[in-house]
Parts: structure tokens; C-alpha cells; sequence
């Protein structure tokens, strides 16, 4: 960058003057020279030129004028004029305003002149340094950002902003209860479907299929949990909660029902039949925390609201597309969609007896009463 101590631009329009510039500081530094404005243009544009060193009064422009025209087409330029008048008032104005480094009145002494052009480079090379040193940070945080998005396609957002607030030594603290509804879903026959394709479209049409289905719980406030294959765990309530967490999770769910269309206008032909899933939603309190290693944490819900869920989505199973909520979730949100009647059912592996009921849509003040009952096995 800096060979020979630095690139200097002499420009004048006398080469008597260029010559003794030449022979006085070529020892010393990179010594260029032009005899006009054209011939200075051109040469900043052909080499990395530090600092320019101009006469004043030239024939096509003053050298403020020139230091002004070339400002925003070569910033990182030190400016240095050499004034033969006794009026600086312009000169003192620009210096303030950080256009030109300094002016130098005639008479000077070439050490006076070298004084100015070595204190130029130190500051051309101060600013080349923070200009290198800031193009470095801003590379590193874009690596920080690029690893942070990555982190957030395998962690809910929230919970990485959580950890990132937190001290290393409170991550691993106790979990905290919380009231929340929790969202079962999963594909119908995901594997009939996909069993002729290969492993690349498999995975592929999977993650196609979750980029569309997610969009409706980041929408509506809630939080993916995790993956289990063609099946999403959701939360809603936590890690942030939100004043209508139960009504989100079941709009989440008529959403996700509502954008198969999307999915299926891509992949039904290929699969050879359309895609359909099954949603569960219970509400009720679960136990959240970190849990793991030092090595490898999860975000985990924990608790009976969460199994109930999972057992929900499976009563889904005889019917495509439908959303089974528990009789929890149906009290608190049953002013805003329209259901079935709450039905009755034991649940496989318990012998307690829940009531359940089918959304159909956000349609309030249309809700059947309890009255019916079924077992499912």
C-alpha cells in the first residue's frame, strides 16, 4: 500500500515547479506530477494516489475547486493547497470543514512542505487502517449474523434471543411453569406418499412443506418447538408470551389447513394423491426450561398438556384436515370459532375420560352443546 513512504500527487501548472517537487521529495516518497487538471484526473484514476499537493491558482479551476470536484470520487484522498495570496479566507474554511488537510503560504522551505505531507500520510494511513479495521468488524458480524440465522433454524428464535441476554451460568437454572396451548401436527401417509421418491426429494418436498406450514405459526405468535419427521411440536404462551395465546394456536392451525393448497398445487401430482394433515391442540400447564449438557441444550416443554396434544392429533387421524381441540382450549377460545360438540373419548394408555371437539373456522357465537360421546381406542 505504502511503497516508498507513500504516493504523492505534485499538480501545477509550471513544470519548473514539477521538476524541483520531483527532485526534492522522489527520495522520499512516490512522487506523480500533472500540469493540469485533466492530466491530475487522470492519474488519481490510473494509481492509488495518498495525498495531493495543488497550486492554488490554476488555469482551469482553483485548486479548492478541484479538491471539491474530485470529493466524492476519490473520499479517502489528503488534500494539501499551496497559496500564493495573502487571502486564505476560503482556504481557512475548507480546512475546517475538512476538505483540504492544510495549505501552505509561499514562502515555505521543503521541509516545511514535507512536515505537511508526511503528517497527511499518517492521517491518509490512519484512515486507510479504521477503513480496513471497520470493513473487518462488519465482515465478522456478518459471520455472526449468517451463524445467528442458521442457529434460529434449529432453535426458536425467541429462545436464542433469550440465551443471548443471559448469563452463560444462568442458562442451565431451573425451568418455569407456564400456561400454554401446545400444537400437534402431522402429515397424513406421509409415508405411502414418498416411499418411490429418493432420499433427496424426500427431504426436499419436507422442507418445502415445512417453510409453508411455519408460516402460519410465526404469524400468529407461536413458537416451533421441533421437527419429528412429518410431525411439528408448537407452543404458544411460550418462551414469549402474548395476551391471546390460545386463540392464536388454533388460528395457526385453520391457517396451516388453509395453506396445503400451496403445497399441494406443487407436489400432489407427484406424490399421486393430495396432502392433507392432522392437528391436535390441548392447553393447559407445562413445565419450560433448557435441558441438556454444557455440550447440548433443548428448549423443552414437559408435562401431561403436551402428551394430551399429541394424543389429540391422533384422533384427527380419521378425518383429513381437521383440528381436534381439547375441552381446555374449547372453553377458552370457544367465543371465536365455530365447533363441533365436545365429544368424550378414553384416551389409549389412560383410563381418565377428556372431551374434544373439531374446529371448522373463526366463526363466533356458532357452538354446539356437549352432548355426545365416542371411544376411541
Amino acid at each position: 500500500m505504502y511503497q516508498n513512504n507513500g504516493n504523492i500527487l505534485f499538480i501545477s501548472d509550471d513544470q519548473q515547479v514539477l521538476n524541483r517537487f520531483r527532485q526534492a521529495y522522489v527520495e522520499s516518497y512516490n512522487v506523480f506530477t500533472a500540469s493540469s487538471i485533466q492530466e491530475a484526473h487522470r492519474t488519481l484514476s490510473a494509481y492509488d494516489i495518498h495525498v495531493v499537493t495543488v497550486e492554488q491558482m490554476m488555469p482551469e479551476m482553483s485548486g479548492l475547486q478541484f479538491c471539491e470536484s474530485i470529493s466524492h470520487e476519490f473520499s479517502n484522498l489528503t488534500n494539501i493547497i499551496i497559496s500564493r495570496s495573502e487571502d486564505t479566507n476560503s482556504l481557512e474554511r475548507a480546512y475546517k470543514t475538512g476538505l483540504i488537510f492544510r495549505f501552505i503560504s509561499e514562502p515555505f522551505t521543503n521541509v516545511d512542505l514535507q512536515m505537511a505531507i508526511d503528517n497527511a500520510l499518517q492521517i491518509h494511513k490512519a484512515h486507510f487502517e479504521n477503513k480496513k479495521l471497520s470493513e473487518r468488524i462488519s465482515s465478522y458480524e456478518e459471520e455472526q449474523q449468517d451463524i445467528l440465522d442458521l442457529f434460529k433454524k434449529y432453535v426458536p428464535g425467541e429462545v436464542v434471543s433469550q440465551a443471548l441476554k443471559t448469563k452463560k451460568e444462568d442458562i442451565m437454572k431451573p425451568g418455569e411453569s407456564r400456561v400454554v396451548s401446545v400444537l400437534f401436527a402431522d402429515m397424513r401417509d406421509f409415508t405411502k406418499m414418498t416411499s418411490e421418491l429418493p432420499p433427496s426429494e424426500v427431504v426436499q418436498f419436507l422442507n418445502d412443506y415445512w417453510d409453508v406450514l411455519s408460516i402460519a405459526i410465526k404469524e400468529n405468535k407461536g413458537s416451533i418447538n421441533k421437527y419429528i419427521g412429518d410431525g411439528l411440536l408448537a407452543v404458544f404462551g411460550a418462551p414469549v408470551s402474548h395476551l391471546n395465546n390460545h386463540k392464536n394456536a388454533v388460528s395457526a392451525a385453520l391457517d396451516m389447513v388453509g395453506l396445503l393448497d400451496r403445497i399441494n398445487i406443487k407436489y400432489s401430482e407427484k406424490l399421486g394423491s393430495e396432502i392433507s394433515i392432522g392437528i391436535g391442540i390441548n392447553s393447559g400447564e407445562v413445565i419450560v426450561g433448557n435441558v441438556g449438557t454444557d455440550d447440548f441444550m433443548e428448549y423443552t416443554v414437559i408435562g401431561n398438556t403436551v402428551n394430551t396434544a399429541s394424543r389429540l392429533e391422533k384422533i384427527s387421524k380419521n378425518k383429513p384436515n381437521s383440528i381436534i381441540i381439547s375441552e381446555r382450549t374449547h372453553n377458552l377460545v370457544k367465543d371465536s370459532f365455530q365447533t363441533s360438540e365436545l365429544k368424550e373419548t378414553t384416551l389409549s394408555e389412560k383410563t381418565e375420560v377428556i372431551k374434544y371437539c373439531e374446529v371448522f373456522g373463526p366463526n363466533p357465537g356458532n357452538v354446539f352443546p356437549m352432548n355426545s360421546k365416542s371411544n376411541i381406542q
